[in-house]
């Protein structure tokens, strides 16, 4: 120990190291005991309180911050260093540039422990679709947001002019503007789909074009819609602002059904009545609360053709619904004795006869059933 006071004494170097490596040192210890007391006592009083946020946010800044005042200690220590300026220089903007990243790291993860414990929250109380739908693209812009930040205070610090970038950048993303016209304009659509929402997640929406699925996502450029045989289609948001769509999901998930049927001249159209009605309610896929509505449409050539109306319980059993009031019609209207008749025609073929004129004879064989 005399020899190394000794060493000080004589060389002023050799103790401007000492002292250096000294604040190291504390520095070191500082950033253990702080990491202690973040895993230790804030821990504890966290866990007191009845949301988890502070629990996460404590875990995610319990090394950050040790981490920094390391690096605190560390910057201070370089410029004790018995060192040429310009190596001082360089150590010092290495730690700034390794300071800014690691601040820029930990914002990033505070930012999405906060907008995960809101969006939760917030779904959870609302019952709504729309924090899940915002989620991913305020996720989005925030890293993109405090990435920017961080790269324009590297910059301004190492000596780049950023306002002249700016500029450049400004010109650049007008001719990128011009190229991608129609990437911006998915853009502004899935802003637009977002903000008016005229269907959410999960919804089953009919476009235009004809095709039916089950909205997966909403994302910045396109929607990605399942289809009913397991196809996921991708469709411009362009196309779904600017084109008609039903959502069959809203105001509920009933959807109305049809089905017309014919039965023979002579029979008792109330009676008919009755038993549609009633092959309509026989299913339990079928709302039981609102009463089908049977009306007759037109005397057609060989049948009195009727109009069944039932909704649905839900639009994605409404296959197994109709086919369901189908069995249950032909079923009623058999046991009723109540015919559901079918076209014929009369076709004549004319003999040749080897004592007289061709004597024409006439035969009925059933025709195909009307379109």
């Amino acid at each position: 120990m005399s020899l190394i006071t000794g060493l000080a004494a004589q060389h002023p170097r050799f103790r401007e190291l000492l002292i250096s490596a000294g604040i190291l040192a504390v520095s070191y210890l500082a950033a253990h005991i702080l990491s202690f007391v973040f895993a230790k006592v804030l821990s504890r009083i966290a866990g007191r309180t009845a949301t988890t946020l502070d629990d996460r946010l404590v875990a995610a800044l319990e090394r950050p911050v040790a981490y920094l005042l390391f690096l605190a200690g560390a910057v201070a220590a370089v410029h004790r260093l018995p060192a040429p300026p310009r190596w001082i220089d360089r150590l010092d903007s290495l730690l700034f540039a390794a300071a800014v990243v690691l601040v820029t790291l930990t914002l990033v993860r505070v930012y999405a422990i906060v907008l995960s414990w809101y969006t939760n929250r917030t779904l959870v109380a609302a019952g709504d679709g729309l924090p899940s739908e915002f989620g991913p693209l305020f996720s989005k812009l925030g890293r993109v947001f405090i990435t920017l930040l961080a790269v324009i205070t590297l910059l301004q610090h190492f000596g780049v002019n950023v306002a002249s970038l700016v500029v450049s950048l400004g010109v650049g993303s007008l001719a990128i503007g011009l190229a991608a016209q129609d990437t911006l304009s998915n853009m502004f659509a899935g802003f637009t789909l977002m903000l008016d929402r005229p269907f959410r997640i999960g919804d089953r929406i009919k476009l235009a074009t004809g095709e039916i699925g089950d909205v997966e996502s909403i994302g910045m450029r396109a929607t990605r819609i399942r289809t009913p045989d397991e196809t996921i289609l991708i469709v411009p948001n362009s196309m779904l602002v600017k084109d008609r769509l039903i959502n069959q999901t809203r105001p509920t998930r009933h959807i109305t059904s049809r089905i017309e049927v014919g039965v023979a001249y002579g029979s008792d159209l109330a009676r008919v009545k009755g038993l549609l009605t009633e092959a309509a309610l026989s299913s339990p896929l079928v709302d039981q609360d609102r009463p089908p509505a049977v009306l007759v449409t037109r005397f057609a050539d060989h049948a009195v053709n009727f109009l069944i109306v039932f909704w649905a319980r839900d639009y994605a059993e409404q296959g197994q619904a109709i086919s369901e009031v189908h069995e249950q019609i032909y079923r009623r209207l058999s046991e009723a004795g109540i015919e559901i008749p079918f076209p014929t025609r009369r076709v004549i073929h004319e003999q040749a006869s080897p004592s007289g004129p061709e004597a024409p004879a006439a035969t009925a064989s059933p025709a195909p059933p009307e379109a």
